[in-house]
């Protein structure tokens, strides 16, 4: 739980949070059945397999340069689930470190609008560096995407509450969370993003029980209601159309280290490196030294210098190659299909966070960065287990797995007795 409260805060209370529970997970009672039963969850045994595959990617660095590229938490991140899965062992307790998460994103969101209207101090760094403006601790587009998952929780609990009330409330939250994306944070890797996960919602509440036809007339409509919205909104249009125009013809002509222009400049030294090794790519953190020596001799070269090619998939086909992206991808598809099994909320918050992280990786690389990768992989730390032979009978007629999970149910799940509407 404080792995999840910490994750959207600040970077070394989450290290110091996952390191105790690993600890302490280690030194209480049951150990190896609280693993074990871990072990089996699905998600847990996904994330162990990407985590195969970045050690064998590593090994191949290893080979390649006599360095084995292991240290930090971008290989390790994957034994999260694992570790806090043998301590979060109910949806009791998965539900509680969720809550965790949306109390410490609506601190944020609280602390974000105050800076906004100048009530709380901006942060020192603002001076110099201006996405930090509006921010808690991430820059502004790594808030902005945890904030578009806050936003998501609250729908999908409004989705479910009981009062009149409470659904208002969840959903001012929501609208609330929504707006400090758009005017106090500014991103653009938000802005793109909170149109699918709007689209999702719109369908998820208004378009789901309508006829196929109906349901893809309306979301025409929906989306070319949104877009003309959007583009008489002058500080969305200009963040996300008219600057990023600019910002391309400023680097096809003067070669100027523009956001968009750093961006194709490192998607086009990319794609020799995945040409050179298209099977199993160059090895795990090779990325960088490879742009490095591509970019030598280029002029303002330092104003082009990244850590990563800022999309994704390019970062995995140049490091693991096709094979890894194989991989990547068969593990997106099973995850996808896991989730729509899920039952709500637990459904409608984990396809917005993969829906999230899905189209925000096409303009960022949100695995190899800190916070992004905790965020994501500690959600996923709490997913709940999809119950398993649930056709099987208890004595007094409900399936052993409703049963269980009524006894554990820790408010955020509602399971309704056989035959209730």
């Amino acid at each position: 739980m404080a792995s999840l409260f910490m994750a959207p805060v600040n970077k070394p209370g989450t290290n110091v949070a996952l390191g105790l529970c690993i600890l302490l997970s280690l030194l209480g009672a049951d150990t190896g059945r609280r693993w074990l039963a871990s072990w089996r969850h699905p998600v847990v045994r996904g994330a162990l397999v990407w985590w195969g595959v970045l050690f064998l990617s590593a090994l191949h660095t290893w080979y390649l340069t006599s360095k084995l590229p292991l240290g930090g938490s971008f290989v390790w991140a994957c034994w999260y689930p694992l570790a806090l899965g043998s301590v979060l062992d109910d949806d009791r307790w998965r539900g509680r470190a969720l809550v965790a998460f949306a109390a410490a994103m609506a601190l944020t969101v609280l602390i974000s609008w105050g800076m906004a209207f100048g009530w709380i101090p901006q942060r020192a760094l603002v001076a110099t560096q201006p996405f930090m403006r509006n921010t808690v601790f991430k820059e502004y587009t790594q808030q902005g995407l945890a904030t578009l998952i806050f936003a998501s929780m609250a729908l999908a609990a409004a989705t479910r509450a009981q009062s009149r009330t409470t659904r208002w409330g969840l959903a001012l939250v929501s609208v609330l969370a929504v707006a400090n994306v758009c005017f106090a944070l500014e991103s653009r890797t938000s802005y793109l993003t909170l149109l699918p996960v709007a689209a999702y919602w719109a369908w998820r509440l208004l378009l789901r029980r309508w006829s196929p036809l109906k349901a893809r007339a309306a979301m025409l409509t929906l989306g070319a209601a949104t877009a003309t919205a959007l583009w008489f909104i002058p500080l969305v249009r200009d963040r996300l159309v008219l600057s990023v125009d600019h910002e391309i013809v400023a680097y096809e002509q003067q070669h100027t280290a523009t956001s968009s222009g750093i961006r194709l400049e490192l998607w086009r030294r990319t794609l020799p490196m995945i040409a050179s090794a298209p099977i199993f790519g160059h090895g795990l953190h090779q990325w960088e030294p490879l742009y490095r020596q591509a970019t030598r001799d280029m002029p303002n070269r330092q104003a082009f210098m990244m850590g990563h090619p800022h999309q994704e998939m390019l970062l995995i086909v140049a490091e693991q190659g096709c094979a890894g992206l194989l991989v990547y991808l068969l593990l997106l598809v099973a995850l996808a299909r896991y989730i729509s099994r899920l039952d709500p909320p637990q459904r409608d918050i984990y396809a917005s966070a993969l829906l999230v992280y899905l189209v925000a990786g096409m303009a960022n690389c949100l695995w190899a960065d800190f916070t992004h990768r905790h965020v994501f992989i500690l959600l996923l730390s709490c997913i709940p287990l999809v119950a398993q032979g649930e056709s099987t009978k208890a004595p007094d007629g409900l399936p052993d797995a409703r049963k269980n999970l009524r006894q554990r149910d820790g408010g955020l799940r509602h399971v309704p007795e056989p035959g209730a509407g």
